[in-house]
């Protein structure tokens, strides 16, 4: 589903470029890594593609972009707030400009599936943007968000 759709969408774009699938190893060393289990629709996604080399992160950019959050910044936070506005987080996707499309995860550690938000790596600060993968990819490949 996932890799016919971006198919289509990214058709006319010149740089994005689906992926292979993500092989189960990799996608279990991901959610190893993160630390929280990523929501079934993340799951199916890589499956289809590892990545777009545009928006998409593949299963080991998920992991570095992730490592790379929780070596930059917690010196810039207190350790209460950084778990809260930086480490509690399923970064899935870039804009290029050091925002990430994510999941929520909750105090409890259950991951949000209500919709995808926004990371601005400037503030900290998230914003809803899309209720599923499949409205975010649209909407940033027409230019809506």
């Amino acid at each position: 589903m996932y890799r016919e759709l971006l198919s289509n969408i990214i058709a006319n774009h010149n740089r994005a470029k689906l992926q292979d699938p993500c092989d189960e190893k990799e996608l279990t060393a991901a959610e190893e890594y993160v630390g929280f289990p990523f929501p079934a629709e993340l799951k199916a996604l890589l499956r289809e593609t590892n990545g777009d080399h545009w928006l998409l992160l593949s299963a080991a950019q998920i992991i570095e972009h992730t490592k790379t959050n929780r070596e930059i910044f917690p010196e810039y936070l207190e350790p209460d707030e950084f778990e809260e506005k930086v480490n509690r987080y399923i970064f899935f996707a870039a804009n290029g400009c050091g925002d990430y499309y994510c999941y929520r995860v909750l105090p409890n550690g259950a991951v949000e599936t209500s919709g995808i938000y926004i990371w601005a790596h400037e503030l900290f600060e998230t914003r809803w943007v899309a209720k599923d993968i499949l409205d975010m990819i649209t909407k940033y490949y027409n230019d809506e968000i």
